[in-house]
């Protein structure tokens, strides 16, 4: 990198959603700029501009991300939870009408998340239901929070998994979200880091190349990523060594870089979008509030789960997203290893314990 030149000057930031844009009236289907969390946790998806595709049900107004089902979905705004399968009455929640929910913003934007999963335990595939426990009408939610997962759920059972995303203005008109979630998926929106998750920002404004033998911050930051990304980088203690070398080249090779161990511009570049969403993912598996993982559960954050225990140096078997017992035994190891009640079970405490043994733990929040 040109020495004095940052990552963030060579990346024009925006800023987004101010006042009055927020209480801006728009046009039926207008392209905004509205900061964003970027709804669809992980690297693996797409979207398609389908704003004004027809459908059997008439005009869609929705972008699609298509991704594999279960992948976690976070509130994209805090606000608070108005509709769960369409009702406002946290006692009268239909589960045939699974799976959706609407997010009342604090500025009363709207955002609404369609098509969760809806492949109960018996049923289907069997994975899981699509709305995040707690995830109810009337519920305070934060922006990057879990609220669920993707799914085919409604009138989508023929199609690929994937989240139909609808945002609205304080109006109640429906406007186009794409340069939105483009400017959330880039890591251009203007928001915090959520709690349990580590800050890249030394990382992304270092002004130097990083190899082998480098020291500092900025490598910390780097080893933090390369662990949240499931590359073992060994410990985080700063030391650009052997182990943190054949991390960086595990990331270059896995995203068609050239594999030289060396983080100049090129390697930012690949980092700079995956850090919204790999702070995101943290939330979702180390997030004291995550839902408790056990045997027989199954998803991303399993995955990601069996990928930092391996890190931590216990065996929980192939990174395959589903706990099983070799997941399970690796947990009660690492428990045991920490001082922890020995339950197999991965709740707030484990969690926490996993965080600061990966060098992942907050350093600001929300």
């Amino acid at each position: 990198m040109v020495a004095g030149i940052t990552l963030a000057a060579l990346i024009a930031v925006p800023i987004f959603g101010d006042a009055a844009d927020a209480a801006e009236a728009h046009e039926w289907g207008q392209m905004v700029d509205y900061p964003l969390v970027f709804p669809v946790i992980g690297d693996e998806y797409w979207y398609v501009d389908w704003f004004y595709s027809p459908r059997a049900t008439g005009v869609h107004h929705a972008q699609d991300i298509m991704t594999a089902k279960m992948v976690p979905v976070v509130a994209a705004a805090s606000g608070t939870v108005e509709r769960v399968n369409w009702s406002r009455d946290p006692d009268d929640i239909d589960p045939e009408k699974c799976c959706s929910l609407t997010i009342r913003h604090d500025d009363g934007w709207e955002s609404w998340y369609v098509h969760l999963n809806n492949d109960t335990p018996g049923t289907d595939d069997g994975l899981g239901w699509g709305i995040a426990p707690d995830i109810l009408p009337g519920t305070r939610v934060e922006a990057g929070e879990l609220i669920g997962w993707v799914g085919d759920s409604g009138n989508a059972e023929e199609t690929d998994p994937h989240l139909h995303f609808e945002l609205y203005d304080p109006q109640g008109t429906v406007v186009n979200p794409y340069e939105s979630l483009r400017a959330a998926e880039l890591g251009l929106e203007v928001a915090c880091v959520p709690a349990g998750t580590a800050d890249f920002s030394d990382l992304l404004n270092t002004t130097r190349l990083m190899r082998r033998g480098d020291r500092g911050e900025d490598v910390a930051d780097l080893q933090r990523f390369l662990a949240a990304a499931g590359h073992d980088p060994g410990p985080v203690d700063g030391v650009f060594g052997p182990l943190t070398d054949a991390g960086v080249r595990a990331f270059q090779q896995a995203k068609g870089l050239a594999v030289d161990g060396i983080v100049g511009p090129q390697t930012l570049f690949a980092i700079a979008p995956l850090t919204g969403n790999t702070g995101r993912a943290l939330l979702g598996t180390l997030d004291p509030g995550g839902r408790i993982l056990h045997i027989g559960s199954q998803g991303a954050d399993v995955m990601m789960l069996q990928q930092w225990l391996r890190i931590a140096g216990f065996d929980p078997g192939p990174p395959d997203g589903a706990f099983g017992p070799l997941t399970a035994s690796a947990v009660r190891d690492f428990q045991e290893a920490h001082g922890l009640t020995v339950d197999g079970l991965v709740g707030a405490n484990t969690r926490g314990a996993l965080a600061e043994a990966l060098g992942l733990t907050a350093t600001r929040t929300c």
